[in-house]
């Protein structure tokens, strides 16, 4: 028997359009019950922790029809999919992941578009990640580049 959002109508008596609301009210609830990037971080800080390991994951989908399709294609993984990027400890527990972008979003341009940089170093901390966020600290500040 197979389970999923399809086949809770016939179980519930609800209309698979009442299932989708509910399901999108849960995910809502959920998302506001997330802890925000710069709370989680602090947090990390204040428990002794020195460093934060970053990591960028593509969430496959399905192909869109007409133009839509093309900004979530990945050329990196070759499929379409969602880029999203996760902060854990250094245990490995999942502190804070951002909002999916589109496939074609490089990581270090979802870090960039994040502020990770600037939020890591407000406390004082330092990220261990591969090699996608390679020159993710490079400076941007001409003031720096010249000494």
């Amino acid at each position: 028997m197979t389970s999923g959002p399809a086949t809770w109508p016939a179980a519930t008596t609800s209309t698979e359009t009442t299932v989708g609301r509910w399901v999108r009210e849960v995910v809502g609830l959920l998302a506001a019950c997330a802890p925000r990037l710069d709370r989680a971080l602090k947090k990390i800080a204040r428990t002794g922790g020195g460093v934060v390991l970053l990591d960028g994951s593509l969430i496959r989908t399905r192909r869109r029809t007409g133009t839509a399709n093309r900004k979530n294609y990945s050329g990196k993984s070759k499929c379409h999919g969602l880029l999203v990027i996760a902060l854990t400890d250094d245990r490995g527990r999942l502190l804070w992941v951002s909002a999916a972008r589109p496939g074609r979003t490089s990581e270090i341009t979802a870090c960039r578009h994040d502020k990770l940089r600037a939020h890591l170093r407000a406390v004082g901390l330092g990220a261990i990640a591969d090699l996608g966020f390679v020159g993710l600290d490079d400076t941007d500040d001409p003031e720096q580049t010249r000494r």
